[in-house]
Order: C-alpha cells, then structure tokens, then sequence
C-alpha cells in the first residue's frame, strides 16, 4: 500500500543516518565534493555507452553517446550539487541510463562552481553551454532536451528563460529533477516536510545559497528561476519527492509554467527523497523514474528521424 514506504527506501534511509548524513548540517565543500563524486562513481555505467571529453561554448563539458545506433536528439544535463559541489562523473551514469533509454547523446556541463566561482558563473556556464551546443553541426533547438537535478534544475530553467529573453530559439523542452529553484527558502515544504527528509533543511540550503550568492538578491532569476519569465510555453517533466523539503519549488514552478500556458508533467513521489533517481541503483523508484523521463523526452522531440549528418553531429564527441 501506498502508505508503507519501500523497503528499499527505508534501508537507503538508514544508509544515509549510518554514514553521518546530517539534513541541518552540510560538511566541508571539499568533504561533500569527495562523498558526492564517490558515491555517484558507485553507480555502473551503462553498457553500450560510451563517452569522451569535450568543450561547448567554451565550457568543459562531458558527452556521453551510444556505441551503436543512431541519437534522436541532444540532451543538455546540469548537474546538482548545490551550486559548490557534484561533477559530471558523479553524474555519469544517472545521465548516462537516461540518454541510453531516450536514444539521445548527453552532454553533461562542468560548470563553475562556487566558492572559487560565485553567482554568476554557473549560470554563465550554462548557458554558454546551451548557446555552444546548438552551434554544433546539424543540432536545432527543437532537438535539444535542457535537464538536471536540484541546482542543476534550477540551471535548466536559467537557461531556457535566457534563451526566450536573449531572442535565441528555446529548447523543446525540460526535464527537472528536485529542481531548486527558489534561493529564498521560503515555500511550505521546509515546514511541512522538515521531519521527514534526510538530506537538506531550510538551515542547510540557507548556507549553500549564501556560499553561492554572498550579498546578491536571492529573488534575482538567474539565481531563482522561479521569478523569472514563464511565457515561452516550455513543456516541462518534474519529477520530486514528497518527502524532501524542495516540494515547494517543484510545485511552485508548476504553476507558473502552467499560467504561462506550458503544457507541465508534475509527479510526486510517495516517500521519495531529494534526487533519488541519482539513487537508482538502490531505488526502484529511480529506475522507474529514468524509464518514465525517458518515455516522455521522446515524445518531446521531433518523431522523424534525424539525417545521416544530423545524427553524426549529436554523436561524435569531438565536436564543440
């Protein structure tokens, strides 16, 4: 029944105590930096896939892309970490079962991260990724899924409103994650569900925010989308957790995406934490997730199949 939680859920939970996790306390940034690459790294990578390094816009970005086959599309993964901490290789294999399943090739964006590099770098990088991306060889912005989880959700946002703002053509659509996506800490869910996530906290996201932002305005939309433009009816997917104090973003995103006249997917995960589908190699809920985003971003992107040339500008990692 739908009020029991999983057991998997349950032994991730104790997992997570076990290993100190703390949702009021964040660790040092080299100390999360370390434990986040190491546990994403945990995770295989999926057969059949391969990847390679490269640059877009000139920002270091890591591709990955089917051995064989041929790539519908492009998808472009930021990754979470709280704007300080997480990589692409702790991201691998999330995003690389994801690109697998949608038959598209990822490019997964190292943007800055903070403290070295505050607000504005990561959503400089982003969308200097997004902009070198749909300069590649035969990639159209109707080809080009923007994604990511927690502040990476927040990026794809970012980069989708920059896009609409700057005149450039947005991409077909987003897939979010636990997207944080209000810096102000200020929806429901840091009340209503502060009992019961085992990750973050209005007091640990407060501080990452700060590392992030120092003295600039939290409600600026390049560091909270959430008060940013919804009129350019970008189809979004998000997919979060009851039990994570983040809800409030997903939902408030929702709709105002959905009175900008967005066609919105919003699901909530009975007892699921932050990013668990970050946690599919223990969650079936992550794995069912994967297969549900999956689903639905190719739906999202043209049904015809890409030109020879086409496909060989998604796939080839050299470019950029």
């Amino acid at each position: 029944m739908d009020h029991i939680p999983p057991l998997d859920i349950i032994a991730l939970r104790q997992t997570l105590v076990a290993k100190g996790v703390d949702p009021n306390i964040n660790p040092s940034v080299a100390e999360s930096r370390r434990a986040q690459e190491a546990y994403g790294l945990s995770a295989p990578f999926p057969d059949g896939m391969a990847r390679s390094s490269s640059t877009l816009g000139g920002v270091p970005t890591e591709v990955l892309y089917p051995v064989s086959g041929r790539t519908r599309g492009a998808l472009l993964y930021f990754h979470a970490g709280g704007y300080s901490s997480g990589s692409p290789a702790g991201h691998a294999a999330l995003v690389g079962n994801l690109a697998q399943r949608a038959g598209v090739a990822a490019y997964v964006v190292d943007y800055r991260r903070a403290p070295e590099n505050p607000y504005p770098a990561a959503a400089e990088d982003a969308f200097e990724a997004y902009r070198g991306l749909l300069a590649l060889d035969g990639v159209t912005a109707d080809r080009v899924i923007v994604a990511g989880d927690s502040a990476g959700g927040g990026l794809s946002l970012i980069v989708a409103q920059r896009a609409a703002a700057s005149g450039l053509p947005t991409p077909a659509a987003a897939y979010l994650m636990s997207p944080w996506a209000d810096l102000t800490q200020s929806g429901k869910s840091y009340a209503v569900t502060a009992d019961h996530d085992p990750m973050l906290s209005r007091t640990s996201l407060s501080d990452l925010a700060r590392i992030y932002l120092g003295d600039h305005d939290p409600t600026d939309p390049l560091a909270s989308p959430v008060f940013g433009e919804f009129s350019h009816e970008l189809p979004l997917l998000l997919h979060v957790g009851s039990d994570e104090v983040l809800l409030s973003d997903s939902l408030a995103v929702a709709s105002r995406a959905a009175l900008g006249g967005s066609a919105v997917t919003l699901k909530v995960w009975p007892h699921m934490i932050h990013c668990f589908a970050w946690f599919h190699h223990e969650l079936a809920a992550g794995r069912q997730a994967i297969d549900e985003a999956a689903e639905w971003m190719t739906t999202m992107l043209p049904q015809e199949q890409p030109s020879d040339q086409e496909a060989v500008a998604l796939q080839e990692p050299a470019l950029g």
